[in-house]
C-alpha cells in the first residue's frame, strides 16, 4: 500500500512539473513573440528626435541668364541638443566662443543689451518688450534686471569675467528665442574660416555638441543690380513664425524680407529633409541618420533684361550728374533722386527698373543702421509718390472723348486765362494758344483746354476713368508697391481738406493730391499704347528648375482692365502725343538733339508737376515705335527737368544696344545723350508698323 501512495504521489509531482512548464512555456511564447515589441522597448527604451535639414533654396537669374543670387557652401557653428551635455554647457559656450573671437569671426548676437557695462538697452521697444516677455520680467525691469535674470536662469559664473559671460549670455538668448531643443539645433555663426574649422575640431573632444556643418549661404552677386527687385532673406520674425510653423517652418529657418525673395518664397524654398537622432535611455545617440532627403527650390528668371537694366540704370545716374554739371538754379540742379521703368507693351512685363540713388545689396544691413537722404534703399519706382502733373492731361483726354463731351476736332479757346469762374482764374503754362483741339492742347500742353474738359467732364467720371488707367489702384506687382490716389472729394476730406470747384480742374492736370508711382505712368502709356488695355506688370519671366536650365512654369500675360472705347480716340491722343515727341530738341532751336529723326514716330506726354512754391518734379510717360508700341516707360526725377532727353537713350539701348553719354576730359557729363547715330535711312510714314 505505502509503495501504491508513493507512485502516485510521484504522479501528482510528474504532473504538476508538466502543467507549470507549459504554462512557462506559454508565457515564454507570449513574451518573445507576441508581446515582443513592448519587452524589447522595456529593455532598450530609445527616443528618435527629427530635425529638419535645409534645402538650397532657389536662385534668381535675369532674363537673359546672368545669375544674380545663389547658394555658397559655407561652414557653420552648430550645437546639438542631443550631444549638448547640461554640466558642462557654459564651459563648452565659452571655449567656443573664445576660439571664434581669436579668429576674428563673427557670431550672431540679438541681445538688444550693451556687451559693456554699465548694461544699457540697445534696441527698439518691441526687442526691448520681447526680452522682458521672454525673461518673465515686468514691464519696467532695466538692461542690468534683465542681464541677471539670464546670468541666473543659466548659471553662468563670473568666473568667466564680464566679457564673456556677456557673450554667453547672449548665445543664451538666441537659443531662447530660436526654441533651441532636440527638434531644433543653434546656428552659432556661419560663414566661417578655415582655419578657424580646424581648431574647433582639434577641441572636439572638450566641445560636446559643438558641430560644423558645411550647408548652403545665400550669397548676392548681382551686387547693385536691381537689389530693390532682388530683395534679401533674414531670419524669421516670432510674428511670421506664428504664421508660418504650420507650413513646416522652424524658429531658426529663414525667409525672404523683400522684392522677389518674398513675393516668391514659396517657389524658392524648396521642401527640407529630414535628420533623425535616436537615443537611449540614458540620452546616449545610438544612430544620426538623414531619413528624408532635402529638395532645392525653383529658381525664378525675372522679365529684366541685364545689359538693357545697367543701361536705363546708367542713363539714370547720367541725367542727374548732368543736371549737377549744368548746374542752372532754375533748371533742375537740385535734383536728387528719380525713378524709371519700361514696360513690354505686347505683355506688362517690366524690362527695366531703375532708381536713384542706388546701392549694393551687401550694404543693406549698414544703410539701415545709418540711414542717409536721400534714402537708396527705397523702391521709387513702386512706392514713390508724386503728382504726375501734365502727364496726366493724357487721361483728362481719355475721359473727355470717351463720355462724348468732346471729339477729336472740339476745340476750346485759350486767351491764356481760364476765365470760367468769376473768383478762380488760373493761367495757362503756354500763355495764349488760341483755338485748340485734344491733339494740339497735348502738344502744347495747354492747360484752359483741360481744365475746360476736366469741368466739362465732372471729378466722378474723371476718377473713373482714371481707375480704369491704373490710378489710384494696386497694380499688382509681385513685389507690392503703392496704389497712389486720385483727387476726389472723399480723399481731401479724409486730409482734412476741403474741395472746390477750382479743384476739380486742378485735378484735370494733374495736380492737387493725385499722386502716381513711375510704374502707373508707364502703366497710363501701355494702355493708351494698346487702346485701351491695360495688362498687369509683372517681373516673373518663368519659373525654372533649381539650377535654371528647364521651365517649370511660365508666366502668362494678364489683362486686369479693358475700356469699352472706340480705338479712334487713342489713336487721336497718339497724334497729339508724336507732336509733343516731335517738339523735343536740344539745345533749344539748334535741332541737335531730336526725337523725330528716329526710324519711327515716339509719343510722350511730359508734366513738371508743382511740390513746393519753388519746387517742381519732372514726370514723362510714352511709348516707341508710337506705329506699333514695343515698349512704354514712366519717369519721374524728384526736383529734377529735361526727363524728356532721357526717352531717346532709352529707345537706342533697347533696339540698337547703344548707349554712351558725352564727357569731358575729367570725366564729367557734359551731355545726357551719346552713343552713335542710328543711322536709319529714311523714316517710314506715320501709321506704318515696324518690321520684323
Amino acid at each position: 500500500m505505502e509503495k501504491i501512495r508513493k507512485h502516485i504521489r510521484n504522479l501528482i509531482f510528474v504532473l504538476m512539473v508538466a502543467v507549470l512548464s507549459f504554462a512557462c512555456t506559454i508565457e515564454l511564447l507570449q513574451m518573445q513573440i507576441v508581446d515582443v515589441d513592448y519587452y524589447q522597448g522595456q529593455i532598450t527604451d530609445t527616443y528618435d528626435t527629427e530635425q529638419s535639414v535645409q534645402a538650397a533654396r532657389g536662385q534668381i537669374f535675369t532674363k537673359d541668364g546672368v545669375l544674380l543670387n545663389t547658394n555658397e557652401l559655407v561652414y557653420k557653428v552648430t550645437i546639438q541638443k542631443a550631444f549638448f551635455e547640461s554640466e558642462t554647457e557654459n564651459d563648452v559656450l565659452y571655449k567656443t566662443l573664445k576660439i571664434l573671437q581669436n579668429n576674428n569671426e563673427e557670431w550672431i548676437d540679438t541681445l538688444p543689451i550693451t556687451k559693456t557695462v554699465p548694461y544699457e538697452f540697445t534696441g527698439d521697444d518691441d526687442e526691448i518688450d520681447y526680452l522682458r516677455e521672454k525673461l518673465e520680467l515686468g514691464v519696467y525691469a532695466t538692461a542690468e534686471n534683465c542681464m541677471n535674470a539670464l546670468y541666473e536662469k543659466y548659471k553662468i559664473s563670473d568666473v568667466y569675467g564680464q566679457e564673456f559671460r556677456r557673450y554667453i549670455a547672449g548665445v543664451r538668448y538666441e537659443m531662447l528665442i530660436k526654441d533651441f531643443s532636440y527638434q531644433n539645433r543653434y546656428m552659432m555663426a556661419e560663414d566661417i574660416k578655415k582655419q578657424t574649422v580646424i581648431e574647433l575640431k582639434e577641441q572636439n573632444f572638450m566641445l560636446k555638441g559643438v558641430d560644423i556643418v558645411e550647408e548652403p549661404m545665400r550669397t548676392y552677386v548681382g551686387g547693385s543690380f536691381v537689389p530693390h527687385v532682388v530683395g534679401k532673406i533674414g531670419a524669421i520674425s516670432p510674428e511670421e513664425y506664428e504664421e508660418l510653423k504650420d507650413e513646416g517652418y522652424a524658429l531658426n529657418d529663414t525667409t525672404g524680407k523683400w522684392g522677389i525673395e518674398s513675393a516668391a518664397e514659396s517657389i524658392l524654398r524648396g521642401k527640407n529633409g529630414i535628420r533623425t537622432i535616436t537615443r537611449d535611455a540614458n540620452g546616449v545617440v545610438i544612430s544620426d541618420e538623414i531619413t528624408t532627403k532635402v529638395q532645392a527650390g525653383n529658381s525664378v528668371r525675372l522679365t529684366i533684361d541685364y545689359d538693357f537694366q545697367n543701361d536705363v540704370q546708367a542713363i539714370l545716374e547720367n541725367h542727374i550728374k548732368w543736371l549737377h554739371y549744368n548746374n542752372d538754379p532754375n533748371r533742375g540742379n537740385k535734383v536728387d533722386a528719380g525713378g524709371v521703368v519700361v514696360l513690354d507693351a505686347k505683355t506688362g512685363a517690366v524690362l527695366a527698373m531703375a532708381n536713384a540713388p542706388n546701392y549694393n545689396i551687401d550694404d543693406y544691413l549698414e544703410l539701415i543702421s545709418n540711414p542717409v537722404e536721400p534714402n537708396p534703399t527705397y523702391n521709387r519706382c513702386i512706392y514713390g509718390l508724386y503728382r504726375p502733373g501734365s502727364a496726366f492731361k493724357t487721361v483728362t483726354a481719355a475721359a473727355s472723348l470717351i463720355s462724348g463731351i468732346a471729339t477729336a476736332d472740339t476745340t476750346v479757346y485759350c486767351g491764356g486765362i481760364y476765365t470760367y469762374y468769376s473768383d478762380y482764374r488760373p493761367g495757362c503754362i503756354m500763355g495764349f494758344v488760341g483755338n485748340v483741339n485734344v491733339k494740339t492742347a497735348l502738344r502744347h500742353s495747354c492747360n484752359i483746354y483741360f481744365y475746360d474738359m476736366a469741368r466739362r467732364t465732372g471729378i466722378d467720371y474723371l476718377a473713373t476713368v482714371a481707375g480704369w488707367f491704373g490710378v489710384g489702384q494696386d497694380l499688382n506687382l509681385e513685389i507690392g508697391g503703392s496704389t497712389g490716389h486720385m483727387s476726389t472729394p472723399e480723399y481731401l476730406e479724409e486730409l482734412g481738406q476741403t474741395w472746390t470747384p477750382g479743384a476739380t480742374i486742378q485735378a484735370g492736370i494733374g495736380q492737387m493730391e493725385t499722386t502716381v508711382t513711375p510704374l502707373h505712368l508707364a502703366t497710363i502709356a501701355l494702355t493708351l499704347a494698346n487702346d485701351g488695355v491695360r495688362y498687369r506688370p509683372y517681373l516673373i519671366d518663368a519659373v525654372m528648375d533649381y539650377n535654371g536650365e528647364k521651365v517649370v512654369k511660365e508666366t502668362e500675360p494678364i489683362v486686369d482692365y479693358k475700356i469699352d472705347a472706340d480705338v479712334s480716340i487713342f489713336r487721336a491722343i497718339r497724334e497729339g502725343m508724336i507732336m509733343v515727341a516731335d517738339d523735343v530738341q536740344w539745345p533749344m532751336g539748334s535741332g541737335k538733339y531730336q526725337l523725330k529723326d528716329l526710324p519711327y514716330g515716339v509719343a510722350i506726354k511730359t508734366g513738371t508737376p508743382q511740390v513746393t512754391e519753388n519746387t517742381f518734379n519732372s514726370t514723362i510717360l510714352g511709348y516707341y515705335p508710337a506705329e506699333d508700341p514695343q515698349i512704354c516707360f514712366g519717369i519721374v526725377l524728384e526736383k529734377g527737368e529735361f526727363s524728356r532727353l532721357m526717352i531717346r537713350n532709352i529707345i537706342e539701348s533697347y533696339f540698337y544696344d547703344n548707349y554712351q553719354p558725352i564727357t569731358n576730359e575729367k570725366g564729367d557729363i557734359i551731355l545726357p545723350w551719346g552713343g552713335k547715330s542710328t543711322n536709319t535711312p529714311g523714316r517710314p510714314a506715320r501709321g506704318e508698323a515696324v518690321s520684323g
